[in-house]
């Protein structure tokens, strides 16, 4: 299993330099909602030496917000934002969008289309996306390879309507996993049994149920308290 992490979020941060020992592939945030040119080359430098993969974390332009904030753009605008994201990193020819835009691209059939012709008008050739979404969809249909990617230390939810899971929102105190041996458990259950326990909101009632989920990488968010620990362990199993 391929360990994934959002690198390069707060420049050149101690912990993010350490989890480059014990990734498979850096998503480097290049500017939308996170990073600069600087962040960008001093991560791409550390990963040719660690002989790590590389794709370009792209998002909203929206710093403000962390890129973690739907917002109301036009196209137009979205596609000059994400080519002047891409422009410091463009010889990577994988993508990974962040936050929002990764949320709503899930499950918006219009946004996901408008990114998957986006990406191969710049020749990308894989993304990282939840297995069975909407971008998901739109990238196969474009002849882009998918890496199913699910969430080492984030909870999910399940909408019985569109019969997929998400994450949970981060407005929710239950959205991350913060115990070590929890998200252990939550992801070795994703990588042996492509299951997850999925929160489903029933009847102003709250169950959990084993849902599928494909996952041929699994993330860590370099800003959690676990991040560290959390990748050397994943790495033992």
């Amino acid at each position: 299993m391929i360990v994934n992490c959002d690198i390069g979020e707060r420049g050149e941060h101690p912990i993010d330099i350490k989890l480059m020992n014990y990734i498979g592939l850096a998503n480097i945030a290049c500017g939308g909602h996170a990073g600069d040119k600087r962040s960008v080359e001093f991560f791409l430098n550390l990963a040719k030496k660690n002989f790590i993969a590389v794709s370009a974390h792209l998002s909203y332009p929206d710093r403000e917000n962390f890129g973690r904030v739907s917002m109301t753009i036009s196209y137009e605008e979205l596609g000059k934002s994400l080519q002047t994201q891409y422009s410091l990193i463009n010889s990577v020819k994988t993508v990974k969008f962040h936050g929002a835009l990764y949320n709503d691209a899930n499950r918006d059939k219009n946004l996901a289309n408008f990114l998957a012709d986006w990406m191969q008008k710049n020749k990308i050739i894989k993304v990282v996306t939840q297995f069975d979404s909407e971008l998901a969809l739109a990238a196969k249909n474009r002849g882009i390879i998918v890496l199913n990617e699910a969430f080492a230390e984030r909870n999910y939810t399940y909408d019985e309507g569109s019969k997929r899971v998400a994450l949970v929102p981060r407005t929710r105190d239950y959205a991350s996993i913060t115990s070590i041996d929890e998200a252990i458990k939550h992801s070795k259950k994703i990588i042996v049994s492509n299951l997850v326990s999925a929160y489903i909101e029933n009847s102003n009632q709250m169950i959990k149920k084993d849902i599928f989920i494909k996952a041929d990488t699994i993330c860590i968010h370099s800003e959690s308290e676990i991040s560290l620990e959390l990748a050397k362990r994943l790495c033992e199993l």
